[in-house]
């Protein structure tokens, strides 16, 4: 049986970096239902917090 390592990937720790940025935002057009990118912008939040979930799930299934 495989050990989990215990160091988070990099690649999902920047993943979150960014959506943490993101939503501290105001100004971003997610937070900002009049703007007219506000419904794009929501729907690819919500598919990165897919993925990124996703690959918080197969990092943590390989210990």
């Amino acid at each position: 049986m495989k050990e989990k390592p215990d160091s988070i990937p990099a690649e999902l720790m920047e993943y979150e970096r960014f959506i943490e940025e993101l939503l501290n935002d105001t100004k971003h057009p997610v937070h900002n239902r009049a703007h007219p990118l506000h419904k794009e912008s929501v729907k690819a939040l919500d598919e990165m917090m897919r993925r990124v979930e996703e690959m918080r799930n197969e990092w943590l299934s390989k210990g």
